[in-house]
């Protein structure tokens, strides 16, 4: 029987507009002569230009004569937060060692990603703001609104400061490059994927191989379905769950090649494609095939899928460990996330990027970007990609001699084989990661969001494919 959400939409739904839906009364004007940084004032400035744009003033020198004191807002807990307090503390050494400058820097975790972004907004309207704060592209879209960022694109061509940007996974820059303008309002950081764990015994036990090192379709998980799912030993409630349900409707759209949103701020789900896609999930939640934590009142499904309420889950990278049974009772494989078909593979590229408030003086400016530049370091950014389950933004930091190694762990006896497994998965993934388009009009990226993983756990609850569409469109102001 469907699970009907209690939570879910009050059963009144509107018609909406078929096709792409612009989204153009956005009350916000952009004040240029108080903001003349923001990215809608900059005019005639080539950010791909070979020199620095000259929108932020980078100081040749540190000054040295007081100390420098840094706030940096960050989401981590208590085992990241303290790998990154020792990676901060190498950093205040070497600049007292190399520039004779007394930096300290006060790091402090928000919680979660929904909590640094109301606090940091919070902070820019009493004025009072950290220097350095992570967090996702919308949220910086949202920052920009008060021209409360700044552009680093002069600290990362500056001919002493700078930093190689080929170095850097391509498509973690065009993340960070999709502001107005082009320009790097933010840096790569806390980079990760989605993976996809499995119960390698029972798969086993129905005579079932899942590839770790290929893709898997949609049409893979139909077949495997009818041996999986059902009530027997080696069998599950459900086959596979998506422990995030607004990625499983984001990713899905780009698999099915429907539409989802752009940077402009248009919705644009409304269409063939994507109607058809939850038409399809929808069997498949009906059969069982499919599953969101929900089915259990949930947030993720790694419980349920230690428990053995289903085969498979597709989760984040950085999560790896929560799908481990910590007594052993079973194998776990990693593989990549399923895919609709071969020609239009698409994983979502998530987890945070790193900027620099405007409120700050040039010295904090600086400091700030040599810290950005010192976590984002090729040895930095191995290791806390192998110790949190993020993944390197450099290529050298992937290719390093420690990741390398780090990457070949097949013992299972490893306290580093499921995160290594996970980080396999991922490097198979690269070619074909995707990001959000980030807006912050009356209708910001957040919100469609929000409204995509309502859409589809009310798809799970019974709701049709254009009844979610048509509630989308309403939800969001759209008629």
């Amino acid at each position: 029987m469907k699970k009907i959400l209690s939570f879910m939409m009050l059963g009144v739904f509107t018609l909406g507009l078929a096709g792409c839906v612009t989204i153009d009364e956005d009350p916000y004007e952009v004040d240029c002569e108080r903001y003349p940084t923001h990215p809608e004032c900059i005019e005639d400035i080539d950010p791909n230009d070979d020199e620095a744009p000259g929108l932020i003033p980078v100081l040749d020198d540190i000054p040295t004569a007081e100390p420098i004191e840094i706030t940096f807002w960050h989401v981590y807990g208590e085992s990241k937060g303290a790998l990154l307090d020792e990676q901060i503390a190498e950093f205040t050494q070497m600049m007292l060692d190399d520039y004779g400058v007394t930096v300290v820097i006060e790091a402090v975790s928000q919680g979660d990603y929904t909590s640094i972004r109301n606090n940091t907004l919070n902070a820019i309207t009493a004025g009072i703001t950290p220097t350095i704060v992570v967090g996702y592209p919308d949220h910086v879209a949202g920052y920009l609104k008060g021209n409360a960022v700044i552009p680093l694109n002069d600290f990362i061509m500056h001919e002493t400061w700078g930093v190689d940007l080929t170095d850097f996974i391509q498509s973690y820059l065009d993340e960070n490059q999709q502001y107005a303008g082009g320009y790097m309002y933010s840096f790569p950081y806390s980079k990760s994927t989605e993976m996809m764990v499995f119960n390698k015994d029972k798969f086993e036990a129905n005579g079932i191989t899942v590839p770790l090192d290929g893709t898997i379709t949609w049409a893979d998980l139909d077949t495997w379905a009818d041996t999986m799912v059902g009530t027997g030993p080696n069998q599950c409630e459900y086959l596979i769950n998506f422990d995030s349900p607004a990625n499983f409707f984001i990713n899905s759209v780009r698999q099915w090649q429907g539409g989802y949103t752009n940077s402009e701020g248009d919705i644009l789900v409304d269409n063939t494609n994507t109607i058809a896609m939850l038409d399809y999930v929808q069997e498949r939640f009906e059969d069982k095939t499919f599953a969101l934590p929900v089915a259990w009142n949930e947030s993720y499904g790694s419980n349920n899928f230690i428990a053995g309420d289903v085969c498979m889950s597709v989760g984040s990278t950085a999560g790896i460990n929560y799908n481990i049974p910590s007594d052993g009772s079973f194998e776990v494989g990693v593989a990549p996330i399923p895919q609709y078909d071969m020609d239009n593979k698409s994983a979502v590229q998530q987890g945070p990027n790193i900027a620099i408030m405007s409120n700050s003086t040039d010295a904090q400016r600086l400091v700030s970007w040599l810290l950005i530049k010192h976590l984002t370091r090729a040895d930095n950014t191995a290791d806390w990609a192998m110790e949190t389950g993020y993944l390197p933004v450099r290529y050298s930091g992937f290719e390093s001699a420690a990741y390398q190694t780090f990457l070949e762990i097949t013992d299972l006896n490893n306290s580093l084989y499921y995160s290594a497994a996970a980080a396999r998965a991922a490097r198979l993934q690269t070619e074909f990661f995707d990001y959000d388009p980030a807006f912050a009009g009356a209708v910001t990226s957040s919100d469609a969001r929000a409204e995509a993983e309502v859409a589809m756990q009310a798809l799970f609850g019974g709701y049709s494919a254009q009844e979610v569409i048509d509630d989308m469109l309403r939800q969001l102001g759209v008629n």
